[in-house]
């Protein structure tokens, strides 16, 4: 195997390692036992969909707004869901990491050394 591959999945296992992908992995198992904030989520999307067949049809009446009044408040569910929330947050997280390291990678590649990046993007304008 190519020593670049060998090192991509070195990284991987790096990354898979650290506190925030076992913080992302506490809030999913989280999320799996809890059956109400399965069912928000999955009432959400339901309601989601209705609302794009309802619009992909043109319609713009009574049924329509009633489907978006409904979608709101099933947003409204989630965003109040505790463990919803903490899942996004470390979903987020893990995201914003997994930039931050790909961010460095493209810089060496390209040659920008992202000299003083360390990878914490809260005290600069960001990757070049």
């Amino acid at each position: 195997m190519d020593e670049a591959f060998r090192k991509a999945r070195e990284l991987g296992e790096i990354m898979l390692a650290s506190p925030l992908y076992e913080k992302l992995e506490q809030a999913r198992n989280a999320f799996d036992e809890d059956m109400e904030a399965r069912e928000a989520l999955f009432d959400y999307n339901a309601k989601h969909r209705r609302v794009e067949a309802l619009m992909s049809n043109g319609d713009e009446n009574m049924e329509l707004k009633e489907a978006n009044e409904e979608l709101r408040e099933a947003a409204d569910r989630l965003e109040n869901d505790e463990i919803i929330k903490e899942l996004i947050t470390c979903e987020t997280r893990f995201n914003n990491y997994m930039t931050q390291v790909m961010n460095i990678i493209k810089a060496t590649v390209t040659g920008d050394t992202a000299e003083g990046c360390t990878g914490n993007c809260s005290g600069c304008s960001g990757c070049h």
